[in-house]
């Protein structure tokens, strides 16, 4: 075993309730993450106006650039459960801006998010899970550690996708039954500076929008440019009434709060990664032999060493052949959920079969996305990520293909609902490899979940940053050529892993 993996035992092996903290952990997050993901969902349907939703998301995944900074110090500094709940407290902030949608409620929170939340928590919750799963690994070398590591995190992923479900079917319940007429409210009080003279409420409760807007201009021929800053009658399919908006803002609130309380009463304290500690230490002792006990005191880092050190570790690893060959599996991860978060859920749901349909459709990617994790979980030992990565490709060209030239009729809408499924599956397979990759192939955890969430949100910043600056067929020519690259590079880093593995291996045994 390497240093590291022995430090990981050493360090796991304190849990005190092993099972109960990964449970804990996991269902709260998933709590946590469907009330944000169904938030980041609607965000290109109901602040569309003037691109208001798509840049603070944009701005959100900029400033969590600034993640591979700041969340490996924090979880090596204060561990990873205080790590996660800050990261949650946090993340409230930008869902208590959507109550009163402006750019300047809108992005200084939105940048507070990304800058802290979107690293935090999800460097924070994998590296639970990692300790977690190494917690057995004394008994366990090679490919059985391998196994035992894909274990719990195909059931994190899946519980995390339950979640999701859960939240996206409460959504489609307060989007399709609480409105205006219900509770009595004015339609729409949030400002849109909207023509009254050329606007019609929205058939909310309708099969499609077919009789506000000619629907077979949706889907890929959907342009944002369009009617993003106009008033153009084709923004009132997006946008739900204010009943409905402060219903759901008030429900996602109370789940990520909900989150923060289950993680601060039944998580164990995660031990902080003293290896680079030891380290140190030992390097100390090494080099001071005959000092006297009064000098003899082991230096420890001090905060700025700490700070830089994991971004040399960063650097080392994204520039080293593997990790630049690597890299476009996090980048397109980040690429398909925001196409599905964003492009789809405007362009093929809202925009066909209406808003209210947003959660059922994001909950058909969510069970799918589970049942796929799950598959992958407890097969992918048996025929290993080539296959997966191959599988992969070949099945997002299909797909995006079919949702390249379908033109969407109001007798054909049902296929949204179709489409909606197969994105789960798209989605279960890039979000797996990616926690695959980055356990098989970075020996710092810390620093590796914490590249892979940075180039995740990469990917995301990019396809917010052109949310209005291209028509949808173009993005999923994007998508079709991303994939292609990202199959063949992986292939190639899958090569030079396993070459390297045989070549410290026979280190080893001469």
């Amino acid at each position: 075993m390497s240093a590291v993996e022995v430090n990981e035992i050493a360090t796991s092996t304190s849990f005190t309730h092993r099972k109960r903290t990964f449970y804990a952990c996991a269902f709260g997050f998933s709590v946590y993450v469907g009330s944000t993901f169904s938030l980041a969902t609607l965000q290109s349907s109901i602040n569309i106006k003037n691109d208001l939703g798509p840049k603070s998301l944009l701005i959100c995944f900029l400033c969590g650039l600034a993640g591979i900074i700041t969340a490996p110090y924090t979880l090596k500094r204060f561990g990873a459960k205080a790590t996660l709940i800050t990261g949650e407290i946090i993340a409230s902030f930008y869902t208590i801006a959507n109550f009163y949608p402006r750019w300047f409620t809108m992005y200084p929170t939105a940048a507070l998010t990304g800058l802290t939340s979107s690293s935090f928590t999800w460097s924070a919750s994998a590296v639970i899970v990692h300790k977690v799963a190494t917690a057995d690994l004394k008994n366990k070398i090679g490919k059985q550690a391998d196994i035992a590591t894909q274990k719990y995190f195909g059931i994190y992923l899946g519980i995390v996708a339950f979640g999701q479900i859960f939240s996206n079917g409460v959504t489609v319940l307060i989007l399709e039954f609480v409105n205006d007429d219900l509770l009595g409210l004015n339609h729409k009080t949030v400002e849109t500076d909207f023509d009254s003279n050329l606007t019609t409420q929205a058939p909310q409760y309708k099969t499609t929008n077919s009789s506000v807007i000619d629907i077979s201009q949706c889907a890929a021929r959907d342009c944002p440019a369009e009617y993003a800053y106009s008033n153009s009658t084709k923004l009132d399919v997006f946008i739900p009434d204010d009943s409905s908006r402060y219903v759901l803002l008030g429900w996602y609130l109370l789940m990520q709060l909900g989150a923060v309380l289950l993680h601060s009463i039944a998580m164990d304290s995660i031990p902080v990664d003293n290896y680079r500690k030891n380290i140190i230490a030992n390097k100390n002792e090494e080099e001071s032999p005959t000092r006297k006990p009064l000098l003899d005191k082991p230096k420890e880092e001090n905060d700025c060493s700490a700070l830089f050190a994991p971004i040399k570790i960063s650097i080392l690893h994204l520039t080293s052949l593997q990790g630049i060959l690597s890299a476009p599996v996090y980048l397109l991860y980040g690429l398909t959920i925001s196409f599905i978060w964003s492009e789809f859920s405007r362009a093929y749901v809202s925009c066909v079969v209406g808003i209210s349909q947003v959660g059922l459709t994001s909950a058909l990617v969510d069970l799918l996305s589970l049942t796929v994790s799950m598959i992958i979980s407890r097969c992918a030992s048996n025929f290993g990520m080539f296959y997966i990565f191959i599988f992969g490709m070949c099945y997002d060209i299909a797909l995006y293909v079919a949702t390249l030239f379908w033109v969407p009729t109001p007798s054909t809408s049902y296929l949204v609902y179709i489409f909606a499924s197969l994105f789960g599956v798209t989605h279960a397979v890039r979000r797996n490899t990616q926690y695959l990759t980055t356990s098989a192939l970075c020996p710092d955890k810390d620093v590796g979940f914490t590249i892979q969430n940075v180039l995740g949100g990469i990917g995301l910043m990019m396809t917010y940053a052109w949310t209005t600056a291209f028509c949808v067929y173009v993005k999923i020519y994007i998508m079709i050529g991303s994939v292609v690259v990202t199959t063949v590079l992986w292939v190639f880093s899958n090569r030079i892993h396993h070459k390297k593995k045989l070549t410290d291996n026979s280190k080893n045994q001469s």
